[in-house]
């Protein structure tokens, strides 16, 4: 596991960056959220969304999934509701991590702000 730094206050923590292997920024969160399994578009299940990023995000959830399955998770985001495609990455207890299929432009940009106004939320106040 990477080792953390302190940096701003202790809601935001960056990673070594010898140690860090995600190319792409994330946030840690707490949205609720619902999925449902692409084989069963009918069935929503609540989920809790516990980090974001550009390539992926992490959920919580009371249901089990699978490494492999094909997910659409529902939350909202700055006022948007967004409906990411993605398939299960790794899976440990009841947090699944998913890695997304396509993120198209809309989604990423929502999300690109929402990561940089986390990032930068400190300096404005200055």
């Amino acid at each position: 596991m990477a080792e953390s730094k302190q940096l701003f206050n202790q809601s935001f923590t960056v990673f070594d960056q010898k140690k860090q292997k995600r190319k792409k920024a994330r946030v840690r969160l707490s949205t609720p959220g619902a999925f449902y399994l692409n084989a069963n578009k009918n069935k929503m299940t609540n989920c809790h969304l516990v980090d974001l990023g550009t390539g992926g995000l992490t959920i919580q959830a009371g249901s089990p999934l699978y490494i492999g399955d094909r997910i659409t998770v529902e939350f909202q985001l700055s006022s948007q509701t967004l409906r990411i495609p993605g398939v299960v990455a790794r899976a440990t207890g009841k947090d699944y991590v998913v890695r997304y299929e396509e993120l198209p432009p809309f989604e990423t940009g929502v999300i690109q702000d929402y990561i940089h106004k986390v990032f930068f939320k400190d300096e404005k106040k200055k």
